[in-house]
Order: C-alpha cells, then sequence, then structure tokens
C-alpha cells in the first residue's frame, strides 16, 4: 500500500485512549448516578415527558386513524396500534375534497395575517414605548382592556362593517364578505401582541436610539434601521403565533367567507361533518394535512421562538 495515501485511524493507535465501556442502565442504577444527576432533575424531567406524551396522543391517535379503512375506525377505536395501515383516505380525500384550494386559502390568511399583525403592531409598539405623547399609558391600557371583550360581542359589529365596505373589482370581491381582507383586517390590531413587543422594547438601550437621533435620524430611520432588526427574535416569535391562531381560526371564517372555493382548511374540514352521514375517515385525514404546515414552520422557527420568548423584557440582550 502506499504510504502517502495510507490514512491512519487515530483511535487504532497505541497511545490512543481506551474509551469507556458502555454500562447498561441497571449497572448505572446500581453505581448510584442517579444520585450524581440529582433527583429533583429527573422528576422534572419525567413529569415533561408524562405532560408530553399526554399531548402527543391525540396527535398519534389522528394519524393511526387516518390510516384505518372507514369501516374500522369505531371497530378499532381501542387500539393505538395501526391496523391495515392504508393510504386510500389520503387519496380519497384529494379526489373528492378540493383540499388544494382549501389549503392555499389557509397559506394565504395565515401569511397575510402574520405579516400585517406583525407590521401594525410592532409600529403601535415602538410609538407606545419610545415615543412620548399626552395619554401614552391610557391609550395602552384601553388596548389592553379591549382584549377582555369575547369575540363573539363583536361578530355582528364587524359583519355589518364587512358589508358597508364592500368593494369588488369585477367579479371579485377585494375587501368585505366573501373576500381575503375581510379575514385578515380584523385581526390586524392584535392587543397581545402589542403587549408583547411594546415589553419587548422597553428592554432596548436607549443610548442607541439617542445615538441615532443625534445623528439627524428621523423615528422612520430609527424604526426602520436600528428597532427591527433588534427586535427580529420578538417578530419571530408573533408571527409563529398570529399564523397558528389564524390558521385554526373557523368563527370568523365561517361567518364572512360563502364561496366553496374560499374556504380556509378549518371551514373546509367543518364541512365534512355532515349531519347525516359524517365521514370521519376524511376528517382525520384533513387534519393530518392541516397540522403538518404549522409543524414544519415551527420547526424551521423554533430557535428564534424560544430565544424571543426568553429574552422578553431584555430587548435581545
Amino acid at each position: 500500500m502506499n504510504p502517502l495515501t495510507e490514512t491512519v485511524d487515530p483511535m487504532s493507535s497505541e497511545d490512543a485512549a481506551p474509551r469507556r465501556p458502555r454500562r447498561s442502565f441497571r449497572e448505572f442504577l446500581a453505581s448510584g448516578g442517579y444520585k450524581r444527576i440529582g433527583y429533583k432533575k429527573i422528576i422534572v424531567t419525567g413529569i415533561v415527558a408524562v405532560i408530553a406524551a399526554v399531548f402527543l396522543i391525540p396527535f398519534y391517535w389522528m394519524l393511526v386513524t387516518a390510516t384505518r379503512q372507514a369501516d374500522r375506525i369505531f371497530a378499532d377505536a381501542g387500539n393505538f396500534l395501526p391496523t391495515d395501515p392504508t393510504l386510500q383516505n389520503f387519496e380519497a380525500l384529494f379526489r373528492e375534497e378540493p383540499v388544494m384550494t382549501w389549503l392555499t386559502n389557509s397559506v394565504i390568511l395565515a401569511a397575510g395575517s402574520a405579516v400585517g399583525s406583525v407590521v401594525v403592531v410592532t409600529m403601535a409598539a415602538y410609538a407606545l414605548a419610545r415615543i412620548r405623547f399626552p395619554f401614552r399609558n391610557a391609550i395602552f391600557v384601553g388596548i389592553l382592556a379591549s382584549q377582555m371583550l369575547p369575540f363573539h360581542l363583536l361578530l355582528i359589529p364587524l359583519f355589518l362593517i364587512m358589508i358597508d365596505l364592500a368593494l369588488t373589482v369585477g367579479d371579485v370581491s377585494v375587501f368585505g364578505i366573501d373576500s381575503y381582507l375581510s379575514v385578515i383586517a380584523p385581526a390586524l390590531a392584535h392587543p397581545f401582541g402589542l403587549f408583547y413587543m411594546r415589553q419587548y422594547m422597553l428592554g432596548l438601550p436607549q443610548d442607541v436610539l439617542d445615538a441615532a437621533r443625534a445623528d439627524g435620524a428621523s423615528e422612520y430611520r430609527i424604526f426602520a434601521q436600528v428597532v427591527v432588526p433588534m427586535v427580529k427574535p420578538a417578530l419571530a416569535v408573533l408571527a409563529i403565533i398570529f399564523s397558528l391562531e389564524q390558521w385554526n381560526d373557523l368563527l370568523w371564517p365561517l361567518i364572512v367567507m360563502r364561496s366553496e372555493d374560499n374556504y380556509p382548511l378549518s371551514v373546509g374540514i367543518s364541512t365534512m361533518v355532515d349531519l347525516y352521514r359524517p365521514r370521519w375517515d376524511l376528517v382525520m385525514t384533513a387534519s393530518v394535512v392541516a397540522v403538518l404546515p404549522i409543524m414544519i414552520l415551527f420547526f424551521l422557527l423554533r430557535k428564534k421562538f424560544i430565544g424571543g420568548l426568553g429574552q422578553l423584557g431584555t430587548g435581545g440582550r
């Protein structure tokens, strides 16, 4: 063998440190290893694992049910193990229902609501946190007080406003009943998002903002080029919360959306629960389809989401 091309395994050399043999779990308990970890940590980990299992069981049961034949859903309801799994329900769902249209509508509504709400609450939070003007705190308290009103009390006023603001271009409804904006607009001024972002901005260093003002920067430039880059973790948190809230919303889209082509996925799934013959196989399958996009979104932004929650009140420091 050519010595120039020969590779030497560093772990096979004589002077390499020997590997510690792996111990079994029984040997770990016998040696008292759990004492070094700490009883409290073990108990907390066990409690968290049980809580996680409680939340994951419904998703697991939903997935198992979606892969069962329609005539076996209730017959095998007590069996948590898959029995003759099949993908026929997914094929029937995409063949019989306009799922891709509903899914596209949900993506448009969730993205529009997340982007619009983040823009509105970020600008409002900057004004309430960093700009001094009369009755600033009173306005903030009033906005928070509106959060205590149940949304059901606002249904009729909002519905009448959507009728009065009806705007159509040709045969397409741009604003008003049966339009995307009618679903997105009521959620733009979000009290919780305003509270969260204001608290986050209160932790920003005032010296940085004063230095920008001393250099002649306007409030708009300070907001766009100084504040927004510093609150990116909070923006990610609010984007996930707003998109998830809009994705799961059923009541308001059910009221304002009239045509099936404009239904979001939540409303489309509700139409499958027929009074006389509910299609539980398709309902569970559609629920699996509805869960996947939001799970992907969370896993893509999970680091920013957890980091943004941990940095609340510190301004990202």
